[in-house]
C-alpha cells in the first residue's frame, strides 16, 4: 500500500521534469540554431544530401537537354530503283538500321572525314564500269566496318573483296545485275550468293528481295547500305558539319 502511494506521488513528478525538459530543449534548439544557412554551406548540405537528384549546372530549369529527333526519309532511291517505304516492314527494317547510324556520331564523322580520300576513286571505277553512283554506299559499308565492330570477317572469295581487288568486286556486281535484274537483288547477293537468292526467290516464288525472307545478316546488310547513302548523301540535315580543315588529306 506504501509502495503504491509513493509510485502515485512520482508520477506527477516525472511528468513534470519530463515537459520541462522538452520545453528546454526546445528553446535552446530554437535559440542556437541559425536563421539561414550561409550560400556555400546550403549548397553543401544539399548536395550532401543522401538519394536526392542534383540537377548538373549546365542543365537548364526545363530538365536535361533531348536528343534531337531525326526522321527518316519518307521517300528513298538505290541505284534509280525506288525502295517500298510504304510496305510496313521494309519502313521498320530501314528505319532500324538509319536509327543506328544516324545517333551513332563517332562513325559517321569517321565516315565524312575520309570519304573526301576515297570515294573519288570509287566514283572514277563507277564511272568506267559503267556502274550506277549510288555503289559507292556499298563499298563504304564493305570497306569501312562499324567502329566498335570486332573486326572485319574477310570473304571467302577475295576476288569480291573490296580491300583487295575493289574493280573484281564491282565487276562481280555488274555480274549479279545482269543476272537478276535488280541491284537491290544484286546487294543481297553480294553478301549471301547468288545461289541463294535465286533458290529463295523459287521457292518462295518472290523475285522482290524487299518481299523476301531473306537471312537475318543479308537483310540488315541491304538496309545498313540504304541508311548510309541516307545520312551522307545529306549530313547537315542530320546536323553533321565537319569544320574547315578536319577532313583527313
Amino acid at each position: 500500500m506504501h509502495h503504491c502511494c509513493r509510485l502515485g506521488g512520482l508520477v506527477p513528478l516525472m511528468t513534470a521534469l519530463f515537459f520541462l525538459s522538452g520545453v528546454l530543449g526546445c528553446a535552446t534548439a530554437r535559440s542556437t540554431a541559425p536563421t539561414s544557412l550561409p550560400p556555400a554551406t546550403a549548397q553543401a548540405a544539399k548536395t550532401a544530401a543522401p538519394g536526392q537528384f542534383q540537377r548538373p549546372v549546365d542543365q537548364g530549369p526545363q530538365g536535361p537537354a533531348m536528343a534531337a529527333y531525326c526522321a527518316p526519309p519518307g521517300k528513298f532511291e538505290f541505284c534509280g530503283e525506288p525502295v517500298p517505304l510504304d510496305n510496313r516492314d521494309t519502313r521498320e527494317l530501314f528505319d532500324k538500321e538509319f536509327t543506328l547510324i544516324v545517333y551513332n556520331h563517332a562513325q559517321v564523322y569517321w565516315w565524312l572525314k575520309r570519304q573526301e580520300r576515297y570515294l573519288p576513286l570509287v566514283e572514277e571505277r563507277l564511272r568506267q564500269f559503267n556502274l550506277p553512283e549510288d555503289l559507292k554506299y556499298l563499298a563504304i559499308a564493305e570497306s569501312e566496318p562499324p567502329l566498335n565492330a570486332a573486326g572485319k570477317k574477310k570473304s571467302v572469295d577475295m576476288r569480291h573483296d573490296f580491300e583487295l581487288s575493289p574493280d573484281s568486286a564491282l565487276l562481280y556486281l555488274g555480274d549479279l545485275y545482269r543476272n537478276l535484274k535488280r541491284w537491290s537483288c544484286a546487294i543481297v547477293a553480294y553478301n549471301c550468293g547468288e545461289k541463294r537468292i535465286m533458290e529463295e526467290s523459287q521457292a518462295q516464288g518472290q523475285r522482290d528481295c524487299y518481299q523476301m525472307m531473306l537471312p537475318p545478316e543479308t537483310e540488315r546488310y541491304l538496309y545498313r547500305i540504304l541508311a548510309i547513302k541516307a545520312v551522307l548523301s545529306d549530313p547537315t540535315r542530320y546536323g553533321y558539319e565537319l569544320p574547315k580543315g578536319a577532313r583527313n588529306p
